[in-house]
């Protein structure tokens, strides 16, 4: 039976025994993982930007935090950009990238995620690896962030996880008790995002192009790890499904609603992903052979032709 999440190798941990205050070194480092002979993945915490921008701006006000945040944080992130060779600035505009108010909740959030960062990388591993060989790609990389407090009301009805993913790069916004099955599906999930990302023909120009690409994500993450499902896996009724296909017709939908939902447009929370879910099941009723390698790329016609509401969603 699956296990339905509560909510996008084994490598050994890096530890470093203890050592004078003035020679000592970050507990974690970013690490690269070798995947096959000619790829490779790289985990990058960014565990100790974060806890030096922390112990920087503790007793400051909030404009020297975010000045701090950038140059220890954002100016890490660049580091690796340019290193990888991937661009980093609607990475580092995403909402969730940003300074925190409560510094001390986070440094011991960052603190007990060092501790289980063994487990971590393992997880985050064992899951890319299963993706990739159904799907390869020669480089990636996955910043692991600690979640601010803020955020954190955010991610509990996703295991503790949250996610974004972009050109050869995933973010992982990350509590400290985080659900382990949470985090597998999630690598997965954006994986699949970052193999779209290598398509010259990647789009996000409009809303239906967020369902497409939800609902491929969660059927390739649905494959790839057959134990567990996605906290939105709990199809809509017929009605609701109709109602917000109709609003992303007319534009009154927008992401943020179908994402968070909008009670007041009578729109569920993760109507994206339901909707691109039934979409996605609706082309495997009809093609139950294709693979993986074959519906991954298939245009917004393809999938839509003959479903219930392809004319609203046209």
């Amino acid at each position: 039976m699956k296990k339905i999440l509560v909510p996008f190798l084994c490598v050994p941990l890096i530890v470093l025994t203890a050592c004078s205050q003035e020679n000592q070194s970050e507990k974690v480092k970013p690490e690269s993982i070798k995947i096959n002979h000619d790829s490779e993945l790289n985990i990058v915490p960014l565990y100790s930007p974060y806890q030096k921008y922390l112990k920087a701006s503790l007793d400051d006000d909030t404009e020297v935090s975010k000045k701090n945040y950038m140059n220890y944080v954002l100016s890490d992130i660049d580091k690796i950009g340019k290193k990888e060779d991937f661009e980093t600035t609607s990475l580092k505009g995403f909402f969730m990238m940003q300074s925190t108010a409560y510094p001390q909740a986070l440094l011991d959030r960052i603190e007990a995620l060092e501790e289980q960062q063994d487990e971590i990388k393992k997880i985050i591993t064992k899951s890319y690896t299963a993706a990739h060989k159904v799907l390869p790609k020669k480089k990636s990389t996955i910043f692991i962030v600690p979640i601010n407090s803020e955020y954190t009301s955010m991610t509990e009805p996703m295991g503790g996880v949250a996610a974004g993913a972009y050109k050869d790069a995933v973010v992982l916004y990350m509590d400290s008790n985080f659900d382990k099955d949470a985090l597998a599906y999630t690598v997965a999930h954006e994986y699949h995002h970052l193999i779209l990302h290598d398509r010259n023909k990647y789009q996000m120009n409009k809303l239906l192009d967020s369902v497409i690409i939800e609902g491929k994500a969660d059927a390739f993450a649905d494959r790839v790890l057959k134990d567990v499902k996605a906290p939105w896996d709990t199809p809509m009724d017929e009605k609701t499904k109709k109602h917000v296909a109709k609003l992303i017709q007319t534009g009154e939908a927008t992401y943020e609603d179908l994402v968070g939902g909008s009670p007041l447009k009578d729109i569920p929370r993760w109507s994206n992903y339901n909707l691109g879910h039934d979409i996605l099941d609706h082309y495997f009723k009809l093609h139950p052979d294709s693979k993986i390698e074959e519906w991954s790329f298939k245009g917004e016609a393809d999938l839509l032709k003959g479903y219930r509401y392809q004319k609203l969603l046209h």
